[in-house]
């Protein structure tokens, strides 16, 4: 039996509180609460009361107008920051004329190439996640890990495999040793401008075979080393990468699995013969 406090007892109750805060809820209002579509959560979880079809559809519509509105508040964020960019780029046009008058250490940097071109030794791990993100761009990729380096193990296997049945299982550190790839890719550029076209394609071989070794996102890790493959022979070699490389998949997996156990010279002459 259902037994409502009086006046008296509320505030009786409230006082043995002490200093703490406290808040009493009627029932009726907990039920509320509990009844409404985000407390379903709530009763699922601490209650184990499962939802009903029609309360689960009343929950999603909920989840769903707070996103829209999260998103009016955003947009109406991003608003603003753009009419400050827009402030500041009129304030930089004014004083422009000026700049040249005033002692600068920016007036005295080396100007980027005019073609506009990023050369793969300046290449960061933040522009890789960029190019990830284009790369995947109207691909059936998950948008959570578009651009985004994988924050889970994973292991690579034939369709249909095992976890027991995986044939390379990437490091787990795998952000620091992709920090020394690049490092290594920036040191050994220079040198390569000088050297046969063999030596070179060995290289390429080294560098895109440890990029697919760490595998740093979680699907489109090819996608990605191919377009640094090709756009380092087109800079080194003036060369392209045709679709010859992986045109045999048993051979170009073949020569990645040789390249594991350290031996580079099937994948070197794979990408080799693709030039073009």
């Amino acid at each position: 039996m259902n037994q409502r406090l009086s006046v008296s007892e509320r505030k009786e109750l409230i006082s043995e509180a002490h200093d703490i805060e406290i808040e009493l809820y009627h029932v009726e209002r907990v039920a509320s609460i509990l009844d409404a579509p985000k407390g379903c959560g709530i009763r699922l979880q601490y209650l184990r009361l499962p939802m009903t079809e029609e309360e689960q559809w009343a929950f999603w519509n909920e989840m769903n107008y707070d996103v829209a509105r999260k998103l009016i508040q955003q947009g109406s964020s991003l608003e603003h920051i753009s009419n400050k960019l827009d402030l500041i780029l009129s304030r930089t046009n004014t004083l422009l004329p000026d700049l040249p008058q005033s002692a600068s250490s920016i007036l005295n940097q080396p100007q980027p190439p005019e073609t506009g071109e990023i050369l793969t030794p300046s290449l960061s791990v933040s522009m890789l996640c960029w190019l990830h993100r284009i790369v995947t761009e109207g691909t059936d990729s998950l948008e959570s890990s578009r651009g985004r380096l994988r924050a889970v193990d994973v292991w690579i296997g034939p369709l249909g495999s095992t976890p027991d049945q995986a044939t390379h299982r990437p490091p787990r550190d795998f952000v620091y040793q992709l920090h020394e790839l690049l490092d290594w890719w920036k040191s050994e550029y220079p040198e390569l401008r000088d050297k046969r076209k063999h030596d070179v394609v060995q290289a390429l071989a080294r560098f895109h075979h440890r990029f697919l070794f760490l595998h740093p996102f979680l699907d489109a890790n090819g996608r990605v080393a191919r377009v640094l493959l090709d756009q380092a022979a087109r800079e080194l070699l003036d060369l392209g990468v045709g679709v010859e490389l992986v045109a045999d998949s048993t051979g170009y997996f073949g020569s990645l699995a040789a390249a594991d156990r350290g031996e580079l010279a099937a994948l070197t002459d794979l990408i080799e013969a693709s030039l073009r």
